[in-house]
C-alpha cells in the first residue's frame, strides 16, 4: 500500500506477465503491486509515460498498454472475475484517468524543459558546468538544477505562456475508410484537449455522459462526429434527439454576449448613448425580412468562423471559458453592465484629459541664505570658544620657536630629472623591466579568451569543492565518491586545461602562463589523493596481517 501518497483509483484483479495484482493510481505515478505483497515491482512517473492505448473492444482480452519515453511498454490485463463488462468498466477508468493527468505532466515537463534550455543556450557558464558535473556522472541531473542554477535569477525576465491552440486544428481531424465501409476518426490527448478548452459545452456532454458511465468514450465521439453539432449546416438540423442539440443555442446566447460586450465598450468613445451597431461584423443581427435562405446560411457560417477564433482567443488569454457554457446569471451581467458604464463615463466628449492639458510650472519658494559659506562648506567650530584671547601670543611665540629650528634633510633627496628617469624604467614596458608592457593584463587578453577561462574556473572550482569536501571519507560510498571525482579531474585536465593550455600558447600570451594556477590546483588536489590512496592501501595491508 503506498504510503503518504493520495490514492485516485484503485483497481483490483489486474494481470502483469500472467500474475495477478493491484493496479494504483496516485497523483504523480502509478504503480502495480502483485498480489499478497505490500510493494510495487511495477512504478511509471506520469511525466515519464509518452502515451497509452487500448485494446479493440472486439478483442476477447481487455488490455491497457503503456508507452514510456524510453521506448519500454508495459502491458496490464484486467481480469475481473464478475465479467467482461466490468473489466472494460476497469479499464476505461483507468484510460480515463490518464486522459486527463497525462496532457497535465506534458505540459509542466514541457514547460520545465524549455526553461532549461533555454538557460543552458543563454549562459555559457551554467552549460559548461552541466557538462561537467552531469554528463560525466558526478551529479544527477535533479539535484544539478536544484542546487546550481537560480531559476529565479536566471529566469526573471522568462514570462510564462499558455500552450496555444492552433485555430485549425478541427481541419487535422481527417476520417479514414475503415474495412466495413464506415469512418475511422483517430483522436490523440492533445486535439481532445484542443476541443474541450475552445468548446466546452462539449467537455460538460462528456462529464456528463462518460464520467458517469452513461456511454464509453468511443460512442461519445462517434455520436459527436455524427451530430449536428460538427457539421458545417446548422441551418436544419436532421432530428431534434441530438445529443448536442442544446450546444448550439447555448453557442448563439455566448456569441451574442461576446459581440455586444465588444461593441458597447469599443462604441462608447465615440457615441456611447447613440450605439445602435452592436452585432455589425459578427454575424448575429437578424433581419428575416432582408435574409434570403443562402445569405442566411452565409450568415451562420461567419458566425460559426467568429464564435470558434473568439474561444480559441479566450483559452489562450486564459480566460476561463467554463463559465461561457451557460447563461450568464445577473450578478455577472450586472457586473458587465457596470464595466461598460464605467467605459462610458469615462469616455465622455466633454471631459477634459489630463494628458492633454499643459502643464503648470509650480512656484517654489526661493531659499534664503544668511551665511552662505557656513551653507556649503558644512558647520564650523567657532575656534575663540577653545583659545582664549590671552593665549594666542603664547602660541605664536611657540610656533616660531618650532620654525626657527626645524631644518631639511635633502642628503637622500634627488634630483627632479633623475627621480623622472627611474619611475619610467621601474614602470612596465620601462628598460628595467623585460617581459611587461604598459598595458593591463585585461588589455592584453582577448575578451573570449578571459569568458573562457572563467568559465573553466568555475567548473575546476565545483569539481574541486566536491573533492576536498569528501574529506575524511566516512563511509565506502564517500570513499566510491573520491575515486570517482578525482577520475573526473584528470579528464577535465585533459579536456579542458590543456586544451585552454594550448589555445593560449602564443607568442603574445605565453610569458602570463594563464593556465597555470589551474595546474597547480590540480596538482595539489591529485597529491592529496596519491597520499590518501597510499595511505589505504597500507590501512588494509596492516589489517590483513
Amino acid at each position: 500500500m503506498p504510503n503518504g501518497e493520495d490514492v485516485r483509483l484503485k483497481v483490483n484483479h489486474v494481470k502483469s506477465k500472467k500474475v495477478e495484482g493491484t493496479l494504483y493510481m496516485m497523483s504523480e505515478r502509478m504503480g502495480w503491486m502483485p498480489k499478497h505483497k505490500d510493494v510495487f515491482t511495477i512504478s511509471f512517473d506520469y511525466c515519464d509515460i509518452k502515451y497509452h492505448r487500448i485494446s479493440s473492444d472486439q478483442k476477447s482480452k481487455i488490455r491497457l498498454q503503456i508507452v514510456c519515453y524510453n521506448e519500454n511498454m508495459t502491458t496490464f490485463h484486467f481480469c475481473n472475475p464478475v465479467g467482461l463488462d466490468a473489466q472494460k468498466k476497469d479499464r476505461d477508468a483507468v484510460s480515463d484517468l490518464l486522459k486527463t493527468l497525462l496532457p497535465e505532466f506534458k505540459t509542466m515537463m514541457d514547460q520545465a524543459l524549455e526553461v532549461k534550455t533555454k538557460i543552458l543556450n543563454e549562459n555559457k557558464t551554467v552549460y559548461q558546468l552541466y557538462k561537467d558535473l552531469v554528463i560525466s556522472g558526478l551529479v544527477p541531473a535533479d539535484d544539478f538544477w536544484s542546487k546550481y542554477v537560480d531559476f529565479d535569477k536566471l529566469t526573471e525576465s522568462t514570462k510564462k505562456q499558455n500552450t496555444g491552440i492552433s485555430g485549425a486544428f478541427l481541419t487535422n481531424i481527417r476520417p479514414e475508410s475503415g474495412d466495413n465501409g464506415g469512418l475511422i476518426y483517430k483522436l490523440n490527448t492533445d486535439t481532445i484537449m484542443s476541443i474541450f478548452r475552445t468548446y466546452p459545452a462539449i467537455r460538460e456532454k462528456y462529464e456528463q455522459n462518460v464520467h458517469t458511465g452513461h456511454m464509453n468514450e468511443a460512442d461519445f465521439w462517434r455520436t459527436f462526429f455524427q451530430s449536428h453539432y460538427f457539421t458545417m449546416d446548422r441551418m436544419n438540423p436532421s432530428h431534434t434527439r441530438d445529443l448536442f442539440s442544446d450546444c448550439v443555442q447555448r453557442d448563439d446566447d455566448n456569441m451574442h454576449n461576446e459581440a455586444e460586450k465588444a461593441s458597447r465598450k469599443a462604441m462608447a468613445v465615440i457615441a456611447p448613448e447613440t450605439n445602435d451597431t452592436s452585432e455589425i461584423g459578427y454575424g448575429v443581427k437578424e433581419n428575416a425580412s432582408e435574409l434570403t435562405g443562402k445569405i442566411d446560411q452565409n450568415k451562420s457560417l461567419i458566425k460559426r468562423f467568429n464564435f470558434h477564433s473568439t474561444m480559441i482567443l479566450k483559452s489562450t488569454l486564459g480566460t476561463d471559458t467554463n463559465n461561457d457554457t451557460s447563461t450568464l446569471n445577473r450578478s455577472e451581467t450586472n457586473a458587465d453592465d457596470d464595466d461598460d458604464d464605467n467605459v462610458a463615463k469615462k469616455f465622455k466628449p466633454d471631459d477634459d484629459f489630463q494628458d492633454l492639458q499643459t502643464e503648470l510650472l509650480e512656484e517654489n519658494q526661493t531659499l534664503k541664505l544668511v551665511n552662505p559659506e557656513r551653507y556649503l562648506r558644512a558647520p564650523t567650530i567657532d575656534r575663540t570658544q577653545k583659545n582664549s584671547v590671552p593665549q594666542i601670543p603664547t602660541n605664536l611665540n611657540y610656533f616660531k620657536q618650532e620654525m626657527i629650528n626645524w631644518h631639511a634633510n635633502t642628503e637622500l633627496n634627488l634630483n627632479s630629472h633623475l627621480a623622472h628617469k627611474i619611475v619610467k624604467d621601474l614602470t612596465p614596458g620601462g628598460a628595467l623591466m623585460h617581459g611587461t608592457t604598459a598595458q593591463t593584463l585585461s588589455q592584453i587578453v582577448p575578451q573570449n579568451i578571459q569568458e573562457e577561462m572563467q568559465t573553466i574556473y568555475v567548473s575546476l572550482s565545483e569539481l574541486l569543492r566536491h573533492f576536498w569536501s569528501a574529506f575524511p571519507p566516512s563511509s565506502p560510498q564517500i570513499e566510491e565518491k573520491i575515486h570517482r571525482v578525482h577520475e573526473t579531474i584528470e579528464r577535465f585536465r585533459e579536456t579542458q586545461v590543456n586544451s585552454f593550455k594550448e589555445k593560449v600558447s602564443t607568442d603574445l600570451l605565453t610569458d602570463f602562463h594563464l593556465a597555470g594556477h589551474m595546474e597547480d590546483l590540480i596538482d595539489i588536489a591529485n597529491k592529496k589523493y596519491q597520499q590518501w590512496v597510499k595511505t589505504l592501501s597500507s590501512t588494509t595491508t596492516t589489517g590483513r596481517t
